[in-house]
C-alpha cells in the first residue's frame, strides 16, 4: 500500500516548536542554519525617493515544514541596537500567499551584510549552477537562550530573538 504524502504544516504545532526551542537551548552553542534558495529584489519608486529592498528565501536546516526568509532592515529599535538583527518566530504567508510556519530575520542594511551574500550567491551559481550552496549559521547570545529554558514553547511565537553573530559559508563544487 503507497504511503500518504505527509501533509505540509500550515501552522507551527506544540511539538515544532518545542523541537525548535530544544534544538537552541541543546546546542553548545545556540544557531540555527539557513541554505539560499532565492534573492527576492524589490525597488519601490516614487517621485520623491527609491526605496530598494533585497530578502532572501532560505531553507532552515532540520525544519522541512518551516518557511525561512531574511530581510533587511534601515534600522534596528533600541532593544536590538547593540547587535546584527534578529530572528522572529510566527506564522505567516510564504510568498505564494500560502499559510505557513516562519522563521524571519531582519538583519541592518548598513553592514553591508546583503551584499556580500548577494555576491557570494552569484558567484556560485556561476561557477556551478547544479551544485552550489551558500549557507548561514545565526549564533544567538547564550544567556537569551538560557531564558527560553523556562518559556513554554507556545510563548515562542511572535518572540525575537536577537542576533549575536552571523557565519557566511560557501561551498563551490568544480565537479
Amino acid at each position: 500500500m503507497p504511503k500518504k504524502k505527509k501533509e505540509r504544516q500550515t501552522i507551527w504545532s506544540i511539538d515544532m516548536l518545542e523541537e525548535f526551542r530544544d534544538h537552541l537551548i541543546n546546542s553548545i552553542l545556540p544557531y540555527i542554519c539557513f541554505v539560499l534558495k532565492e534573492r527576492v529584489n524589490r525597488i519601490d519608486l516614487t517621485n520623491t525617493s527609491k526605496k530598494h529592498n533585497i530578502h532572501f528565501l532560505c531553507e532552515l536546516l532540520g525544519f522541512d515544514d518551516v518557511y525561512a526568509g531574511l530581510n533587511t532592515l534601515d534600522s534596528l529599535t533600541e532593544e536590538y541596537r547593540d547587535h546584527l538583527g534578529y530572528i522572529e518566530i510566527l506564522n505567516g504567508n510564504s510568498e505564494e500567499l500560502e499559510p505557513m510556519p516562519i522563521v524571519r530575520g531582519f538583519i541592518k542594511q548598513d553592514i553591508a551584510f546583503f551584499e556580500s551574500l548577494s555576491k557570494m550567491a552569484i558567484e556560485s551559481r556561476l561557477l556551478n549552477p547544479k551544485n552550489s550552496m551558500v549557507a548561514l549559521t545565526i549564533h544567538f547570545d547564550p544567556s537569551v537562550i538560557r531564558e527560553l529554558r523556562n518559556i513554554p514553547a507556545e510563548n515562542l511565537l511572535n518572540m525575537k530573538l536577537p542576533i549575536k553573530t552571523i557565519e557566511i559559508s560557501q561551498r563551490l563544487s568544480f565537479l
